[in-house]
């Protein structure tokens, strides 16, 4: 038995790597995540390209705080995979972005004992922010940070990144106050329909896809000087 761990890209259709487009086309079924009161993102970006009649099995996520109903949720989502995989031999699990980035089916990594696992990169959301503000992830010697923002950040240490992208953002003007003199945007439902793109200090958080992207002052070498 063999699943694919397919990252779709950000949201958008047409970001997808030719990879996983043919995976997408090919493979016998198809998982993904659906957490009650949310959209399936990651079905939505891959849906385009999903030949009619692939069976589609949903995987219950769940995100909050509560241990017990995580475990729960971890374990039935497992067991639709071996059943699936049982009959079909192999499938794909889409996944938003990146495939290992903050990816939820690496917690089923225990639960799925026997099953090959191959893991299928995919456009991740810092990288389609950089293009939509045309500003580089690192030059040079310089560096970029990737964080997640559901719990305070702390900005120590990471003063030495060119640029810092935070996902999940939840305290935007936070964000602000702990990145004084850099450069910020806020990605809102980046590569999705409703896609905004604003100055950090006009946004407000709007959603749990929110992304923050902060740069620091333009380096020599940006500059064109090293």
């Amino acid at each position: 038995m063999k699943l694919y761990l397919i990252g779709v890209g950000p949201g958008d259709p047409e970001l997808l790597t030719l990879r996983a487009l043919r995976l997408i086309q090919t493979l016998p079924v198809l998982f993904y995540p659906l957490e009650e009161g949310r959209e399936p993102l990651a079905l939505r970006a891959a849906q385009p390209h999903i030949p009619k009649g692939t069976p589609l099995v949903p995987l219950p996520l769940f995100t909050g705080g509560d241990p017990e109903k995580t475990r729960a949720a971890r374990q039935e989502s497992a067991r639709r995979i071996r059943e699936a995989l049982a009959r079909y031999g192999e499938g794909g699990y889409l996944v938003l972005g990146d495939s290992l980035l903050y990816a939820s089916p690496v917690n089923l990594f225990p639960h799925l004992e026997g099953v090959e696992v191959e893991a299928v990169p995919g456009i991740s959301a810092h990288q389609l922010a950089a293009a939509r503000v045309l500003k580089p992830l690192a030059m040079g010697e310089e560096g970029f940070a990737v964080v997640t923002g559901l719990r305070p950040l702390d900005p120590t240490g990471l003063e030495r990144f060119q640029a810092v992208f935070v996902y999940k953002a939840k305290d935007l003007k936070a964000l602000e106050r702990a990145f004084p003199g850099w450069k910020g945007w806020a990605f809102l439902r980046l590569g999705m329909p409703g896609e905004k793109v604003l100055p950090l200090d006009q946004a407000r958080r709007e959603d749990y896809w929110t992304l923050v992207g902060l740069w620091r002052a333009a380096s020599p070498m940006q500059e064109g000087e090293g």
